[in-house]
């Protein structure tokens, strides 16, 4: 009887702590951003959460001008993190190509290609035809910064500088418009 009970009292036990990870899986930290952000004095605190202001990060274009995103304030940032090697990726640059050749004047899509050499980054520019600013990501700070968690990886940043959604996977250009309409 005694063992019966000591085996039901550590079958509660694991059930509890189970159901604690699934809640916690499923509704998250609260206040995650505080763990995972930092504080810029004249910007507040940022991270790379959904709510929280994005991360700010220069860089070079492809063709080796200088980028700033915190130079993109009053414009919509679409952020996309890529590589040629990766299927998704390919998949979805005719979206954000679509997406910055009709929506341009009010939205920024910003490529951010993960350290692959800027010949095999042209080539992938030009077979594709992509006009929107690409960036190369040489020693994956950006990536870092956002805590990148793989590819492809689409960032939306509103004109206030806070993100407003991340897609993991492969998006399309409808679903980032219809998080800019989501409140």
């Amino acid at each position: 009887m005694k063992k019966r009970l000591i085996l039901l009292r550590y079958s509660l036990a694991i059930a509890c702590i189970g159901m604690a990870f699934f809640i916690l899986g499923v509704v998250g930290l609260p206040e995650r951003a505080l763990y995972i952000g930092y504080n810029i004095p004249e910007l507040g605190y940022v991270a790379p959460e959904t709510g929280s202001i994005a991360p700010p990060f220069t860089a070079q274009t492809l063709n080796g001008n200088p980028f700033n995103s915190q130079a993109q304030t009053g414009t919509t940032l679409v952020i996309n993190f890529w590589a040629t090697w990766c299927v998704p990726c390919l998949v979805e640059m005719p979206e954000l190509q679509e997406l910055h050749e009709e929506h341009g004047e009010s939205i920024t899509v910003i490529g951010i290609n993960l350290g692959e050499p800027t010949a095999t980054i042209r080539q992938w520019q030009q077979e594709l035809g992509l006009t929107f600013t690409l960036l190369v990501d040489d020693n994956n700070a950006i990536a870092r910064l956002y805590q990148l968690r793989g590819q492809p990886t689409t960032v939306v940043v509103m004109p206030n500088g806070r993100i407003q959604h991340i897609f993991y996977g492969a998006t399309t250009a409808n679903a980032i418009l219809n998080t800019l309409t989501t409140p």
